[in-house]
C-alpha cells in the first residue's frame, strides 16, 4: 500500500510540476526541446528479483541487478525480457545495498551506503572481480557531515547513486531535506579509508536514486523519482557545469536504477520490477 501511495504521489507531483522547478532553480532545460524522446515499458523482472536497486552490464544482452536492504546478499543475472538467468550469493553483508557501478575491466562495485536516517558511520563499497570474488572494501565518510544525524533540514547525506570513470567513483547524494540538493563527491576506486570533501552541489526537485556514465565518456545521467536528469559537461570532467536537461518520468514510479545501453538509450528499473527504455534522438 505504501509503495502504491508513493507511486501515486510521484505521478501527481511530476504531472503537475514537471521540470518547472528544476528549470527555475538550476537552469535545467527541457530535454524534448533538443531531443526526440521515447519512453516505453519493455518488461517486468522475474518475481524472484526483489527491489531492483542497481544495474550493470554482464554481456551485451544480459545484466546484473541486486536487492535493497534487508534482503539476501546476492546478485541477479537477467535479460531484457526480465527472465532470471542466475542468482549469485556473495560472502559480504547487505546492510543497505543501493547501487552498482562497473569499471573498464568488468569489475563490479556494490554501494553498501544507503543512509536513510543520515546516521551511518560505516559507508562502504565492495569491489567484486569478474569471477564474483570480493577483492576490496573501500570505506569512506563525508568531510562535511559533523552530526549523526544532522538537523532535519541538513539531511543531505543519504546516498544511492554513483558511477565509475577514470579510476574513480563519482558519488551523488540523495537529500531528505525539504529543499533538496545533490552533492557530488569523488572516491578512489581502490581499497582504503577515505574522507571525502564535497566537490559541488546542485538544487534538484527530485531525490537522486541512481546514476550512470554515458559510453561516450563525457555525459552522464542522474535518476530521481519521476525525473531523469542528463548532463552534457563542457569537457570530459564529471561536473554539473555545462548543458543539463530534465525529463519528467511520472509513469516509472519509484525508479531506483539506471543504465546506459548505448549513448542514446537508457534502461530504468523500479522497485515493482518494471523495466523501461528511454530512447533519445537529437533533433536536426
Amino acid at each position: 500500500m505504501l509503495i502504491k501511495l508513493f507511486t501515486l504521489y510521484v505521478y501527481l507531483q511530476t504531472a503537475l510540476c514537471g521540470c518547472g522547478p528544476d528549470r527555475r532553480n538550476s537552469d535545467f532545460e527541457r530535454l524534448r526541446k533538443d531531443y526526440k524522446v521515447k519512453v516505453e515499458r519493455i518488461g517486468r523482472l522475474d518475481t524472484r528479483i526483489r527491489e531492483s536497486s542497481g544495474l550493470a552490464h554482464a554481456t551485451d544482452s544480459t545484466f546484473w541487478t541486486h536487492p535493497d536492504s534487508g534482503l539476501p546478499a546476492e546478485l541477479y543475472l537477467f535479460n531484457l525480457q526480465g527472465e532470471l538467468l542466475q542468482t549469485v550469493p556473495l560472502p559480504i553483508p547487505n546492510r543497505d545495498w543501493e547501487e552498482l557501478a562497473q569499471d573498464d575491466k568488468g569489475n563490479l562495485y556494490i554501494g553498501d551506503f544507503g543512509n536513510n536516517a543520515n546516521a551511518r558511520r560505516d559507508l562502504r563499497v565492495f569491489k567484486v572481480q569478474e569471477g564474483m570474488t570480493v577483492q576490496d572494501t573501500i570505506l569512506f565518510n563525508f568531510a562535511d557531515q559533523q552530526d549523526f544525524p544532522p538537523p532535519a533540514q541538513q539531511r543531505h547525506f543519504d546516498l544511492e547513486a554513483f558511477f565509475y570513470r577514470a579510476d574513480s567513483l563519482h558519488l551523488f547524494t540523495k537529500s531528505r531535506a525539504r529543499k533538496g540538493i545533490t552533492r557530488r563527491y569523488t572516491l578512489p576506486a581502490t581499497a582504503g579509508n577515505y574522507t571525502l570533501p564535497p566537490q559541488e552541489e546542485l538544487r534538484v526537485s527530485s531525490a537522486i536514486t541512481a546514476a550512470d556514465s554515458n559510453p561516450n565518456g563525457k555525459d552522464f545521467a542522474l535518476l530521481g523519482y519521476g525525473r531523469l536528469y542528463l548532463f552534457e559537461p563542457e569537457n570530459e570532467q564529471v561536473q554539473f557545469a555545462g548543458k543539463r536537461y530534465c525529463l519528467p518520468l511520472a509513469r516509472t514510479g519509484q525508479a531506483e536504477a539506471v543504465l546506459y545501453l548505448s549513448p542514446t538509450e537508457l534502461l530504468i528499473s523500479n522497485e515493482k520490477g518494471q523495466l523501461y527504455l528511454v530512447s533519445l534522438e537529437l533533433k536536426r
